[in-house]
């Protein structure tokens, strides 16, 4: 299984992304800085053990990578459709993969706010 405080670490990256893409006024490492600071985070980190535990630990490191992936891309290319069509991808292959749900309530959220199902 895949560290709990990875899952956060990585829920905390999508959250950023997504606060980038809805927002735009800060930058990604400003809003990433502000939910790895959520005092919240271990409680996420045992919700989100749960949450996942339908996933085998290649599939969580896997996801865990394909987010870093994106983050990569948020960091490099500033802006653009390329950035939110990263994690939709990601999103979607985590939904698909669990049967049509997203486990997490916040990944699901971010699903909808991105419009990935478009």
């Amino acid at each position: 299984m895949i560290d709990p405080i990875t899952l956060a670490t990585t829920a905390a990256v999508i959250s950023a992304m997504v606060d980038v893409v809805q927002l735009g006024r800060e930058s990604f490492q400003t809003y990433l800085k502000r939910r790895q600071a959520d005092p919240s985070l271990p409680e996420k980190e045992r919700a989100l053990k749960v949450a996942f535990s339908t996933f085998s630990a290649p599939e969580l490191r896997s996801i865990h990578e394909r987010i870093e992936s994106c983050r990569q891309r948020f960091i490099e290319e500033g802006s653009g459709k390329a950035r939110r069509g990263c994690i939709c991808s990601v999103l979607r292959d985590v939904r698909e993969g669990n049967g049509g749900t997203i486990p997490d309530p916040e990944w699901e959220k971010s699903f909808q706010k991105l419009k990935c199902a478009a």
